[in-house]
C-alpha cells in the first residue's frame, strides 16, 4: 500500500495524488491519501475530490504504521531539534522538483511525504491522469459561456499568480512574482508565432491586472467563475499557455490535450537565491 500526504493548494494535490498513483501502478498495488493535514488549518481545502479520481482515504492507523506517530509529543521534539526515527516505510522529498530514483525504484509499503513537482515520476499514466483530473460535476454556466469562445478562438491562457505571493512576506521571499515584462515578452514572442491570438487571463487579484495589463488588446478576464476547477478546465482548453510560478497554471497547461500547443513559463521559479536553478517546467516548454 502507497499512502500520500496531500497538503495545500489544489496544484500541490495533484502532484502529490499523481506520484501516489505512478508508484502504485508500476508496482501493482493499491494508494491511499492522507489528507489529515486540512481539518488542521484554514488558508487551504481539500480538492482533489472535485475530480473524477480514484479516492480511497487512508485511516489514522493506517498512517501512523507507515509513516509513525505526529502527536503533540512529536512535535514538540521536532522543535527542540531532536532526531525523531521514521519507520523505515517513510519517504520523504529531500530535494524539491529533483527526480529522485531511489524513491521511485521503491517497493512495498510507503509513506511518501513531499511535494513531488517533476513530471518523470507520472508522464507514464498521462493518459490516466487526464481522465482522473476531469471534474466531478458540470463547471459552472458562467465558465460553460467562457469554454465555447475559448474554442473557437485561437486562445491563449495567461495566469497570474499574486494573493499570497504578495502578501505573505516568506512565500513572497521564496516565489517572488512573475514580471509585467515576463508577461510582456511573452505575448511578444507568441504573437510572432500565432496569427490572431485572444487571451484570456485568469488570476486571484483581477483587479490588479486590469489595471496592469492595458498593452493587451484581445483579451478576456475571466472574472466570473465560481471555483479553481472551472479555472483549471478553462485554462487546459486554451490552444496555448503562458503560466506563472505556479502549480496551479503548470497543471493547466501539462493537461492541455492540443498537440501543437505553446506553453510559456518562466525561466526562474523560484526567487530565493539557493533555489534559482529549480523549475519544473518540462523541455518542451519555452522558458523565458
Amino acid at each position: 500500500m502507497i499512502i500520500s500526504r496531500i497538503s495545500g493548494g489544489l496544484g500541490n494535490q495533484m502532484f502529490q495524488y499523481a506520484i501516489a498513483k505512478a508508484i502504485a501502478t508500476k508496482n501493482n498495488d493499491i494508494f491511499k491519501l492522507d489528507i489529515s493535514f486540512y481539518p488542521k488549518q484554514s488558508l487551504r481545502r481539500y480538492e482533489l475530490n472535485r475530480f473524477n479520481i480514484q479516492e480511497t482515504l487512508a485511516n489514522e492507523s493506517e498512517c501512523i504504521a507507515l509513516r509513525g506517530t505526529e502527536n503533540i509529543f512529536y512535535k514538540i521534539k521536532t522543535k527542540l531539534g531532536w532526531n525523531i526515527k521514521r519507520p523505515v516505510y517513510y519517504k520523504y522529498e529531500h530535494h524539491i522538483m529533483l527526480f529522485d530514483q531511489e524513491i521511485w525504484n521503491s517497493s512495498g509499503d510507503m509513506y511518501v511525504d513531499g511535494f513531488w513537482q517533476n513530471e518523470n515520476y507520472f508522464n507514464n499514466i498521462r493518459n490516466e491522469l487526464l481522465k482522473d483530473f476531469k471534474p466531478r460535476n458540470p463547471i459552472s454556466i458562467k465558465a460553460e459561456c467562457h469554454l465555447n469562445n475559448i474554442k473557437t478562438m485561437e486562445s491563449v491562457s495567461l495566469h497570474i499568480r499574486r494573493g499570497d505571493y504578495v502578501l505573505d512576506q516568506n512565500t513572497n521571499d521564496a516565489h517572488g512574482t512573475c514580471s509585467i515584462n515576463y508577461y510582456f515578452q511573452a505575448v511578444k514572442y507568441l504573437e510572432t508565432l500565432l496569427t490572431s491570438p485572444h487571451y484570456f487571463i485568469f488570476s486571484d487579484d483581477i483587479q490588479w491586472c486590469k489595471e496592469n495589463f492595458s498593452f493587451l488588446s484581445n483579451k478576456t478576464f475571466v472574472d466570473d467563475t465560481e471555483n479553481a476547477i472551472d479555472d483549471l478546465v478553462l485554462m487546459k482548453n486554451c490552444k496555448h499557455n503562458i503560466i506563472a510560478n505556479s502549480t496551479f497554471s503548470w497543471w493547466g497547461a501539462w493537461l492541455n490535450e492540443n498537440d501543437q500547443k505553446i506553453v510559456i513559463s518562466p525561466v526562474e521559479w523560484f526567487q530565493k537565491a539557493e533555489w534559482k536553478s529549480l523549475n519544473p517546467a518540462p523541455a518542451s516548454w519555452i522558458k523565458l
